[in-house]
């Protein structure tokens, strides 16, 4: 592979450093600000406009940050799991706050800077685990982002004690292969810990059997978060569409709230609250905000809480048009999308507060909660 000579400007929202040169553009993991060096380029695209690389060993630079650190963990330096172990964990949220602020800096409705909350632990937080298996290849961990390959994690740090024991039992002896037995040649296997028992699921859908948050303890911070928002501007007795709501955990309880929680899939287990009902409406499905309009009444008074996947709500234009709220209270944890679906708004509104949550710490991603006001 072709090695290329790289001077890092600054992180991008996928934990890659920025380097430019004439009209070239790499993109480089496992880098810091103010680095340079030479890097393999592991693929490229736009005729070798733009490059893709990782940073795999230190003797590849020429000028090392001085806020690089050795990486704890054995996998790190050809993982795609974790992009930030190179560096503190104070640096890490300052490079996520720098990053949620340059973005959102594109929006002109911000009324004030995002903040940020970060986490107390830094590792052995996730509950879940989603692994990529190669019967052939005998191989079992994550998929690399850069050339496919599978990169086996036997003592990945992020996971918490729980999973990290049912991993070793799948690796020792290669005991995982009895669990694809019969299934396809490639798949995925993923550990779940729930209710304090930990499951293992085959070639399921993610979260199979229900979502919840991997990181438990900034999970409550975030609903903690979302709750003072909502009942910062929200009166007692609004409606509330909880949108993408699952089980209705975010909503659960804002009791003074009568809520309509809407999913595109019904809970394996339901647990709904008093003022809680629950409608299952495929959300990307055609005609979905009107099926939606059709459950309140009109000239409701309405407030939303709004949890997409990663992919976001690209129609949000016609959610707000249609359904009228008069807040917003959205929650992503993709702030790339966030900003494309708050762009996409050809409507007046404000918003009143941004604020990241790092309920994944080690990696690139971060939940970002954004209060928009339409009044």
């Amino acid at each position: 592979m072709k090695k290329i000579e790289f001077k890092i400007d600054h992180i991008d929202p996928l934990g890659q450093g920025i380097s430019k040169n004439a009209d070239q553009v790499a993109f480089i993991e496992k880098t810091l600000p103010g680095e340079s060096g030479n890097a393999k380029a592991f693929k490229t695209k736009k005729k070798g406009r733009l490059i893709f690389s990782r940073l795999t060993s230190t003797d590849d630079l020429t000028e090392v940050s001085p806020l690089r650190i050795e990486a704890t963990c054995p996998h790190f330096a050809n993982c795609s799991g974790c992009h930030y172990l190179h560096t503190s964990y104070e640096n890490e949220i300052e490079l996520k706050s720098e990053i949620a602020t340059r973005l959102f800096s594109y929006v002109s409705q911000m009324e004030t800077a995002p903040k940020i909350v970060a986490a107390p632990e830094r590792f052995y937080y996730r509950n879940r685990i989603q692994l990529h298996y190669n019967k052939v290849q005998g191989k079992l961990g994550f998929i690399d982002s850069l050339n496919g390959t599978i990169e086996e994690i036997p003592s990945c740090k992020v996971i918490n004690s729980k999973l990290s024991l049912k991993l070793a039992e799948l690796y020792k002896d290669n005991h995982w292969l009895l669990l694809v037995k019969d299934s396809p040649e490639s798949g995925h296997i993923e550990i779940y810990e729930r209710d304090g028992v930990v499951e293992v699921h085959t070639n399921q859908r993610y979260a199979f059997g229900g979502f919840t948050q991997v990181n438990e303890v900034m999970n409550q911070k975030m609903i903690t978060h979302l709750h003072s928002e909502v009942r910062k501007y929200i009166k007692p007795g609004t409606t509330l569409l909880d949108l993408f709501g699952g089980a209705g955990n975010l909503s659960k309880d804002l009791s003074e709230y009568p809520t309509l929680v809407i999913d595109g899939f019904s809970p394996e287990k339901m647990n709904l609250a008093t003022h809680q009902e629950f409608e299952e409406i495929n959300l990307y499905g055609k005609g979905a905000i009107d099926e939606i309009s059709q459950k309140v009444s009109p000239n409701q008074e309405l407030a939303i809480i709004l949890d997409p996947p990663r992919s976001g709500l690209k129609n949000i234009q016609e959610l707000v048009e249609k359904l009228k709220p008069k807040y917003i209270f959205m929650i992503n944890c993709e702030v790339s999308s966030a900003i494309r679906d708050i762009k996409s708004l050809k409507l007046d509104f404000k918003i009143k507060d941004v604020t990241i949550l790092d309920l994944f710490p080690g990696t690139r991603h971060f939940e970002t909660v954004s209060t928009l006001c339409f009044c």
